[in-house]
């Protein structure tokens, strides 16, 4: 009998996507390869964050980037941050099995956890936002591939093989395959199993995805049904991203005929075993893009989708879902039954399996990186389902044996905003971000501490200043407070205060203390810094929106 595959599912805690910064439900042209950046020194290990069985490079990255030449080998970029559920899955699974931890002799790895000194410039400096992100870099220090976490650990072993036999750098892959050139099926697999979701605008600009992957699909070969299952649902994302965004929707003809596609990608065990994650976390997104409510083909796609969900469910002797991914089809089942039934209850069997699901998921989850990882996709689902006493139970009863309970505090406090506990919800950023650790994470979560005051008590101005104050104050003695998840936070932090203090005085006297305490941690910063344009641009009212939740 073949030993039993277990699938790993991650997904990056994006900005676009993540408003916490944790992969939570709440919810940028390429740059130049590492060779050609100005050095930056940062402390890219953090080996107590990881568990044993790989090498990791105990230095900076330049110096990792100097041996990977020096020895020949590839470099693996492994950047993440210890609160980060999907960090917690990825160190927990991928990097605890014999596969990867063979491999890793083939190349330099190194982790950078988003709180060491230095981390959030060297973020800026590889193009990256999401944790987690994990890129392969060749001996002379141009970029290869971004890995996939969302693949099982067989199919991740097979993509990292074949992307450490490779030479040539994605770019120029993407480019040979959107102009038809004829490319060999090792081309194609990198392409499909390229972790679009943190590629954040190096290869594919925002507005290109559609027309890209339009083309990748046509022209990627009709033998390679695993590999062009996957371009297709990242075309599908496209779609429903752009649809999101006020693009012009599908005419009636092409979603009919997108949707049979779809319909029988779903009957496919071989492509729904490759997809997942989509599987999991797209439903609402393309379902709603591609047919109305009440009509037949939503009908046809909501069955399909449901029996692929089942097909993944019943696992195989060398297929299971992780815990995580178990839970998770509960949170796909519950989306599809709200697009069939939106008004009305989700039926009683549903909510029962999902609460056995959970039950069995968690109890058998050890401590540490998994059980992090699977209380959250809990969490997550109950929060969906409508749950919120059980959310609420499990939530309070992890916070006690985390050690990383200020994430799981936030996710409380979206429990109590939504049950218009508002003084609670304050009370659980408040506590969240007084427990957090980290420097970046402690401004992250001081943001939401500030933001929640902003949107719960407006007119609170006093303590709106006060606690403004305590978190511009995490950004001192910082090498990178205006570098890459930081920087973008801020952007969003000053926009969220100049609409609040308009037309007000009382409000303009306190975002004028803001920007005086900001004025002197740039007054620090060294005239050329890259980051000091970010700091002067804080609160004046030409400062740069950034898209985001």
């Amino acid at each position: 009998m073949r030993a039993q595959i277990h699938r790993r599912t991650v997904l990056a805690c994006a900005l676009s996507l993540v408003a916490t910064f944790g992969c939570s439900r709440q919810s940028p042209e390429p740059a130049t390869t590492p060779a050609e950046t100005k050095t930056v020194p940062t402390t890219a290990t953090a080996n107590t964050h990881l568990p044993p069985g790989i090498d990791w490079f105990a230095g900076d990255v330049d110096a990792a980037f100097a041996a990977a030449k020096s020895s020949g080998k590839p470099l693996f970029v492994f950047w993440g941050a210890e609160w980060c559920p999907p960090c917690a899955q990825i160190k927990s699974t991928i990097f605890n099995t014999r596969e990867f931890q063979e491999r890793s002799r083939l190349f330099v790895p190194v982790y950078i956890d988003g709180d060491a000194p230095g981390a959030q410039r060297v973020g800026e400096r590889f193009g990256v936002v999401g944790y987690p992100t994990m890129i392969l870099f060749n001996a002379d220090g141009k970029e290869i591939m971004r890995l996939p976490g969302g693949v099982d650990i067989a199919r991740y072993a097979t993509v990292l093989d074949t992307a450490l036999a490779t030479s040539r750098p994605m770019h120029e892959t993407l480019r040979a395959a959107s102009n038809g050139v004829a490319m060999e099926s090792a081309d194609w697999q990198l392409l499909a199993y390229y972790s679009w979701s943190t590629d954040n605008g190096r290869l594919i600009a925002a507005g290109d995805r559609v027309d890209m992957f339009r083309r990748l699909d046509s022209y990627c070969p009709p033998d390679l049904k695993v590999e062009c299952s996957r371009i297709f649902f990242e075309y599908l994302r496209a779609l429903s991203m752009a649809a999101r965004d006020g693009g012009s929707p599908l005419e009636a003809k092409q979603r009919e005929q997108t949707g049979a596609r779809l319909i029988s990608l779903l009957a496919s065990p071989e492509a729904i075993r490759a997809n997942v994650e989509n599987l999991i976390y797209t439903p609402t997104d393309v379902v709603g893009l591609l047919s109305d409510p009440g009509s037949p083909q939503r009908a046809q796609l909501v069955m399909g989708w449901r029996s692929a969900l089942d097909s993944l469910a019943g696992g195989g002797e060398d297929f299971a879902l992780s815990g995580p991914e178990q839970i998770n089809i509960y949170r796909s089942r519950v989306a599809l039954q709200r697009l069939s039934e939106p008004e009305a209850a989700l039926p009683p069997a549903l909510l029962e399996e999902a609460r056995q699901t959970v039950a069995r998921v968690t109890s058998a989850a050890p401590e540490g990186y998994a059980r992090h990882a699977a209380v959250n996709a809990a969490g997550n689902l109950y929060f969906e389902a409508g749950l919120d006493d059980e959310a609420n139970a499990l939530l309070i009863a992890e916070i006690e044996k985390s050690k990383s309970p200020y994430y799981f505090m936030i996710e409380l406090a979206d429990l109590a905003k939504k049950a218009g506990r508002e003084t609670d919800a304050l009370a659980w950023l408040e506590r969240a971000y007084a427990d957090a650790k980290g420097p970046a994470t402690r401004f992250q979560w001081g943001y939401n501490y500030l933001v929640g005051l902003l949107e719960m008590t407006p007119e609170d101005t006093a303590r709106i200043e006060r606690v403004g104050l305590a978190v511009l104050g995490e950004l001192d003695d910082s090498p990178d407070a205006f570098y890459q998840r930081t920087r973008l936070r801020l952007e969003q932090l000053s926009t969220r205060l100049l609409d609040w203090s308009q037309g007000r005085e009382d409000r303009t006297a306190v975002v004028t203390k803001l920007r005086e305490r900001t004025a002197g941690t740039c007054s620090g910063l060294p005239a050329g810094d890259e980051g000091r344009a970010s700091c002067d641009a804080f609160l004046r009212a030409e400062a740069p929106a950034t898209a985001g939740a």
